[in-house]
């Protein structure tokens, strides 16, 4: 009982930090950078340029932050400019964000380590602390942006410096900056135009669900054809230009890093069963050669060998579910409550996970495959040891014993 009980438990643990970490980084990611959901014009995906932009009104967005498990609608403006100050230059990422609704999202101005944040109609810019010392620009100084404008127009304007940010990573940090929606339509001469619009849920099981009343609200007339092609709600393009994707397309990189991972984590498990059942063979080994006299002496006083074994089998079958049953029962409380109060980091793992935009906790998951497939095996294993003492009485030598 207790070689599966330690077993059962170990797995457990084992996959729960495994698929809870996971599901914590996704989870992170979604909320705070890409959304579950995209709303994009109907050729941004494939050719990301201002002239595949999509136009929608204020109204529209606000409809769509009353549909019920939406969590935050965050309208986007992506596109890449020059940038320019004194004699230097570089080519930029420039993301044209609401300040209040970023502010939401990803807790941007937490990022801040020189100036001050942006307003609603500010017509300043903030940088990226590695873009801001390439650029030798600090607070007040202004910086030229150059890029293409919608339909081929010109984009060039000067932006004041208002703040410098400590972005996730190297690559941001580098080469990114922001500024106001309005600002940014001014600059591409798009008024009410989008790159993309961000849609943050609060229940991602009503994922399917929300993007039909996305869909709705978009007037959208093309169902998916099964739910398996929910990443992607098509429309008929002489009516509408907007398609909406899911996180499960917009983030498919992401999900095979998880695929990965998971597969090697499949790998260590397979592993940790191998040592877990030549630890439960090894005790009912150990278990049944300590009962050769017992065996020996019920045999030889009529009991038949098919029914003493049966008799052993159904006690280690007992034993082994009663192992299970324990394990699950104290399990369960210890992944529910590092689910609830995930394990907090310290130190320079702690500054790595905050640096990605993550909260730097080791959470578990509850979910209830990683205890149906762990019982599942262990039980499994259990249950083939059995067959060494079952092989054992129906052989036994009573004259030697």
């Amino acid at each position: 009982m207790a070689s599966v009980f330690f077993a059962t438990f170990f797995s457990v643990i084992m996959m729960s930090f495994n698929e809870g970490t996971w599901e914590k980084m996704i989870e992170n990611t979604l909320r705070t950078q890409t959304g579950h959901i995209q709303i994009h014009g109907r050729n941004y995906w494939d050719d990301k340029v201002v002239d595949n932009f999509m136009t929608i009104d204020a109204e529209t967005i606000a409809q769509l932050e009353d549909i019920d498990n939406v969590e935050n609608v965050s309208p986007r403006i992506e596109t890449f400019a020059l940038a320019a100050s004194g004699t230097i230059s570089k080519g930029i990422a420039v993301c044209g964000v609401s300040p209040e609704k970023e502010k939401q999202k990803s807790n941007l101005p937490l990022r801040l380590v020189q100036g001050v944040y942006l307003t609603e109609t500010d017509d300043g810019i903030l940088l990226g602390e590695g873009l801001g010392k390439y650029l030798r620009a600090g607070i007040g100084d202004t910086i030229a942006l150059i890029g293409q404008g919608y339909q081929g127009s010109s984009a060039a304007q000067l932006f004041v410096v208002r703040g410098i940010l400590q972005l996730m990573t190297p690559e941001m940090d580098n080469s990114m900056a922001y500024i106001t929606l309005p600002a940014t339509q001014q600059f591409i001469d798009m008024p009410d135009g989008y790159s993309g619009i961000l849609i943050s849920i609060k229940n991602n099981n009503l994922l399917y669900e929300t993007m039909q009343h996305i869909r709705d609200r978009l007037n959208l007339i093309q169902y998916p054809q099964s739910e398996s092609d929910t990443h992607l709600l098509s429309i008929d393009f002489e009516t509408s230009s907007f398609v909406v994707y899911s996180w499960h397309f917009t983030m498919e990189r992401l999900l095979q890093s998880s695929e990965s991972d998971k597969a090697f984590s499949k790998i260590l498990m397979y592993v940790l069963y191998i040592i877990v059942g030549f630890g439960i063979l090894g005790t009912i080994i150990m278990m049944t050669n300590e009962r050769r006299r017992e065996f020996c002496m019920m045999i030889s006083l009529g009991m038949s060998r098919i029914r003493l074994a049966a008799i052993i089998a159904v006690e280690q079958i007992i034993m082994s579910l009663l192992g299970v049953v324990f394990a699950l029962a104290v399990s369960l409380p210890v992944t529910y409550r590092f689910t609830e109060h995930p394990i907090p980091m310290t130190g320079e793992m702690a500054d790595t996970f905050l640096q990605f935009g993550m909260e730097p906790v080791l959470p578990m998951s509850v979910q209830p495959f990683i205890f149906t497939n762990q019982m599942t095996i262990i039980l499994v294993i259990a249950l083939l040891a059995v067959i060494y003492p079952v092989n054992k009485i129906l052989k036994l030598r009573i004259a030697n014993k």
